[in-house]
């Protein structure tokens, strides 16, 4: 009978043949793990011929005194042989544990669609079929095993881990190249010595630095017992050959980096020959989106259960949000309505530069996988059904996994009202459309501050040098894409920084897809520093040039409009200047309260400068407070609830401590006021620019009108 799967069985050795220089570094890091095989049982056995000495000795010494006073050292070293052996089947038997407590594990059974597209992917990537399926929430797909020492000599057979998000932002040719992907990493076939070094040194990984068993009972070497101290001793035996173990383990690593991009490479190779180019890159901007969309809605959460609101179907919200966010990027969308993105996708993701990582776990860079995927020029027939389609029950499945975070973030359902996906997302695009900036602009002025300039010595421009300029130019999308990537830049830095002062505990981090060592992010820190202080001139001109644009224009119209323009732009900048020293401020508090509530065993002599330190925080925000309100729009707009919260907060007296008790609610109150104001104020100054942009577009559309 002829097979019907046979023609789509992925032929291995025609993706992509394994280059003779990366077979050589495989080859050399399966030699490192040879030499690493030898010295752990070296280092075991001889630790194991310790023990036996131990209580051999200890037994000897016993048997040939036969005094009491013989007996105490005996005991010791049995004892201390007995701790060495018990520590050492700790560390030789450690199984890593692959804990997700959102993980739910479904019956193939009762998802037949499903069950038959895996056991012809899972034939076609020749890997085994996995023991069992769960579903999670997010976007995360993988395959995961609990791993021990002894798996590195037969194979084990994983599990699936299928992110729910994921299946609810992909079709399902996009969905088969995506797990294709993860496939790929543990494919045999042609492939089989770099999926063995790659799960090899995965796990190897996992048991010296993963070792949560270890690190459990190493905890009691400090006890201060009896048997701490001889748990002291065994730690520091096994300590020293967990150490040897890391420095040998640290060859298998360095050459693993000269071939571990090319390994996931190839694991694209596989995904891309099982689905097609087409699924290949729309697979990964569409799982972007979705993961965007999903990490708003879980952030959500919690915020809507404290107004007694709750998702039924946190999918369902997903699903509308990819919708209204393509409709505001992309303005299209499939008859399934998943996202039809174009060419334009890098330009509105950009991605930060530095990225950290696990030390095993190495990826490409986006831009480095797109080109793979479009010289593969694959062509194969595109399912465009929803992933949805492979389980049975979806809506039902999607209700169960959300009831499941719900309880995961101990949220209860009691006193909660049901919140729709459509309710939600029109009270969204309702608070988007209040602070929606005039689309004319591009995105040039969001989510940043306007320059900051004497706006009153504007220079209007001459006649040559307005021809010279348009509106299109200087909200242009590339000058908007220049602009971003010098706010990414400048996290970048700052990130670099961190990682520098080792505020960010990281051994290493990719920069730029390479990777580096923890030393070296102060150099590059230095580096991108001065990129980003050119950025930062150019940008600020930029925005001085638009403005006296827009002044010349209005100027032309009516001095009276240009007046209106003037005033309005040193409002913001005003505002702006508020702003930071508020910001400040309620950091200050912050820090203050937290040093307060976290200090529970302080005396009133050790928390006395704490409590002087919010009360002067307290009176300087009073200060502020009647700064900020005395402006007509600021007050005028106060919602109830600030507004008695402010009148509440001017009558205190800023004393938190009376007769050495804290006044905890007031401590509150300062803490809530400082808040709701700092998020009141951004979001009048959102408003502030909002005005200010609309009126320059009416400035622009009436001189082009005249002229």
């Amino acid at each position: 009978m002829t097979n019907l799967n046979q023609d789509s069985r992925i032929d291995t050795t025609e993706v992509r043949a394994t280059t003779f220089t990366v077979r050589q570094q495989l080859i050399k890091v399966l030699g490192y793990i040879i030499l690493f095989l030898f010295l752990y049982v070296v280092l075991v056995f001889t630790a194991i011929g310790l023990a036996a000495s131990c209580i051999a000795g200890g037994v000897m010494l016993m048997h040939y005194y036969g005094t009491v006073l013989s007996a105490i050292p005996g005991i010791a070293l049995i004892i201390l042989g007995c701790s060495i052996l018990y520590f050492l089947a700790k560390f030789l038997l450690h199984r890593n544990q692959s804990v997700n407590p959102y993980r739910t594990q479904i019956d193939l059974k009762d998802h037949p669609g499903l069950l038959a597209f895996l056991q012809q992917l899972v034939r076609e990537t020749h890997v085994r079929f996995p023991k069992k399926i769960f579903v999670v929430p997010d976007m995360n797909t993988a395959l995961f095993y609990n791993a021990s020492f002894f798996h590195l000599f037969w194979p084990v057979r994983k599990n699936l881990e299928i992110g729910l998000g994921l299946v609810n932002s992909v079709n399902i040719s996009e969905f088969r190249m995506l797990l294709a992907h993860e496939f790929g990493h543990f494919s045999g076939g042609s492939r089989q010595l770099g999926s063995y070094i790659y799960s090899t040194n995965k796990m190897l990984h996992q048991m010296l630095y993963e070792n949560e068993n270890w690190n459990d009972l190493a905890h009691h070497r400090h006890s201060g017992s009896i048997p701490g101290f001889f748990i002291h001793i065994t730690c520091s035996i096994i300590h020293s050959i967990q150490l040897l173990l890391r420095r040998a383990y640290r060859l298998i690593h360095r050459a693993y980096q000269q071939v571990s991009q090319e390994i996931a490479l190839r694991a694209d190779d596989i995904a891309v020959h099982a689905a097609g180019t087409a699924a290949a890159l729309s697979a990964i901007r569409r799982a972007d989106i979705g993961s965007y969309c999903m990490d708003h809605c879980m952030h959500k959460m919690p915020e809507l259960y404290e107004a007694k609101l709750r998702f039924r179907n946190i999918y369902k919200v997903q699903r509308n949000l990819i919708g209204y966010y393509t409709m505001q990027n992309y303005a299209s969308l499939d008859n399934e309505g998943l996202p039809i993105v174009a060419g334009s996708y890098n330009k509105i993701h950009l991605r930060s530069r530095v990225q950290l990582r696990t030390d095993w776990a190495v990826h490409p860079t986006t831009d480095a996988r797109v080109q793979r995927f479009r010289q593969a020029a694959v062509v194969k027939e595109q399912t465009q059904n929803s992933a949805w389609q492979l389980f049975s029950s979806a809506e039902a499945l999607q209700e169960q996994v959300t009831a499941r975070v719900y309880d995961i973030l101990t949220l209860e359902a009691c006193e909660c009202s049901w919140i729709s996906a459509n309710d939600y997302i029109h009270d969204l695009e309702k608070r988007h459309r209040i602070f929606e900036f005039p689309k004319a602009f591009n995105n040039y002025y969001d989510n940043r501050a306007f320059t900051n300039t004497d706006i009153t010595l504007l220079r209007p421009m001459s006649a040559g040098e307005l021809s010279e300029i348009s509106f299109g130019t200087l909200y242009h999308p590339d000058v908007v894409l220049r602009m971003r990537t010098y706010y990414r830049d400048y996290q970048d830095t700052e990130t670099l920084q961190a990682i520098a002062l080792q505020q960010l505990q990281t051994p290493q981090f990719e920069f730029d897809g390479k990777r580096y060592r923890a030393n070296k992010a102060e150099r590059l820190a230095q580096r991108l520093q001065v990129q980003v202080e050119n950025e930062q001139q150019w940008l600020a001109a930029n925005d001085i040039l638009a403005c006296r644009y827009h002044y010349t224009q209005a100027l032309t119209l009516d001095p009276g409009m240009a007046q209106e323009m003037v005033d309005g732009y040193q409002t913001i900048l005003n505002h702006q200047r508020d702003a930071i020293r508020l910001s400040d401020l309620v950091i200050r508090v912050i820090h203050s309260i937290s040093i307060v509530f976290s200090n529970s065993g302080y005396t009133l002599e050790t928390a006395y400068p704490f409590f002087e330190a919010l009360s002067d925080d307290a009176r300087e925000f009073q200060k502020l407070l009647l700064h900020i309100i005395a402006h007509p729009f600021i007050k005028n707009n106060l919602p109830e609830d600030i507004s008695e919260k402010i009148e509440h907060f001017r009558q205190h007296d800023c004393d938190f401590l009376r007769e050495g008790i804290p006044d905890y609610n007031s401590i509150k109150d300062l803490h809530d006021i400082s808040n709701s104001l700092m998020e009141y104020l951004n979001n009048c100054i959102i408003l502030k620019k909002k005005t200010y942009l609309e009126l320059i577009v009416q400035i622009d559309h009436k001189y082009t009108i005249n002229n």
